[in-house]
């Protein structure tokens, strides 16, 4: 795998570099610190807690939440979304139209990029802590990469789709009675404005060279990750 390959790969975490200061987003280990702790923010504290998490939630993680509403609006003609809102609870009515807002700035993707990116960005830190090496993570990066490209058309909806994951996440505390205004007011949200005007900065120029559709040379799977069954 060549070195344009490699920055490919990083960029699909590149947002959660947007939120971290310091952190690079080109840096196969994210970032110079000696040491990147996990246990408070993840409960990971080691390679077999990696995979685990990998494992959960890369195709079961918060995507599948909404992932029923954006497969409606697509396929629904007006009158059939409407009969279906009046038939949702309201907390599903809420999240449905939330999908229908959202599904023009993701599409059919919805927040899948949400999963992905946070995956390589624990992939990113698990090799600053040294519990995987290299082409370990490149392996596994080649895994996300193939789900990314399958869902999303453009960095763009895929970036968008982070946000709005992210948004969807930040309220999934809120009650049924407040998670409409929730949902709105995540626009103005520190860290999502961070992430928007980090991107906008740095984004234009890393992705210069780096398009959407590029074929990526998919590593042979190391022996050291065949307990690891993942398509």
């Amino acid at each position: 795998m060549d070195d344009i390959q490699q920055r490919w790969l990083c960029a699909l975490s590149a947002p959660m570099a947007a939120i971290n200061t310091g952190a690079s987003y080109d840096d196969p280990a994210f970032c110079n610190d000696r040491y990147i702790d996990l246990k408070d923010s993840w409960g990971i504290d080691d390679r077999g807690q990696l995979f685990d998490m990998l494992e959960r939630m890369t195709d079961d993680g918060h995507a599948k939440h909404l992932s029923a509403a954006y497969l409606a609006w697509q396929r629904c003609l007006p009158s059939e979304w409407q009969a279906l809102l009046e038939d949702l609870t309201p907390r599903e009515r809420i999240l449905h139209e939330f999908a229908s807002r959202t599904f023009g700035s993701c599409g059919p993707g919805g927040i899948l990029s949400w999963d992905y990116g946070r995956m390589g960005f624990l992939l990113r830190c698990a090799v600053r802590n040294q519990w995987i090496d290299l082409d370990e993570s490149n392996w596994l990066h080649s895994r996300l990469a193939l789900r990314a490209q399958f869902h999303y058309g453009s960095w763009m909806a895929y970036f968008d789709g982070f946000v709005v994951g992210r948004t969807f996440w930040s309220c999934l505390s809120a009650s049924d009675d407040e998670l409409a205004r929730e949902l709105d007011r995540q626009g103005a949200n520190a860290l999502n404005v961070r992430i928007a005007r980090g991107l906008a900065e740095n984004i234009p120029q890393f992705l210069a060279d780096l398009p959407w559709h590029m074929e990526i040379d998919l590593p042979p799977r190391p022996a050291s990750l065949k307990e690891f069954d993942w398509s």
